[in-house]
């Protein structure tokens, strides 16, 4: 692929991201889960023109487990976007919370110690503080049960 329709590609990669970021805001505004769908064809596309925007995948990953409940596809969408870049934190972060919300606990825990280590949000990484104590004594108390 020649450098002008490699620049056009991650031009109309950056126009459906940003699309897909105004269908977010409105699918949060009117809580209208048809906007969070669109969001997540405009990240489709975005993908579709440039497959290494790892922010892409970030954001289709947190759509899916937060706003249109399937942290299965967060998981595999959060676990590409860091692979494509190790210092996205982020990515880290939010595959926690759907590895939570599978009840996968050990590997929330490793994801949100792996953010403490990295992430700089402050209310971000108190919560992934408070997540990593909470996880630990859950697995705890159930492995306590179970014996």
């Amino acid at each position: 692929m020649n450098r002008l329709s490699l620049w056009w590609q991650r031009v109309h990669a950056r126009i459906h991201y940003a699309m897909a970021l105004l269908h977010r805001y409105y699918g949060n505004r009117d809580h209208l889960p048809s906007e969070h769908m669109r969001a997540i064809e405009a990240l489709n596309r975005a993908i579709a023109c440039d497959p290494t925007n790892a922010r892409a995948y970030l954001v289709r990953g947190i759509l899916w487990w937060r706003e249109l409940d399937h942290p299965r596809r967060a998981v595999l969408d959060l676990t590409e976007a860091y692979r494509l870049n190790p210092r996205l934190a982020e990515a880290r972060f939010n595959r926690g919370v759907a590895y939570q919300q599978l009840r996968e606990y050990d590997k929330a825990i490793a994801d949100f110690e792996a953010y403490l280590e990295v992430g700089d949000h402050p209310y971000w990484r108190e919560y992934a503080r408070e997540m990593v104590e909470e996880l630990r004594t859950w697995t705890h108390d159930a492995a306590d049960s179970s014996s």
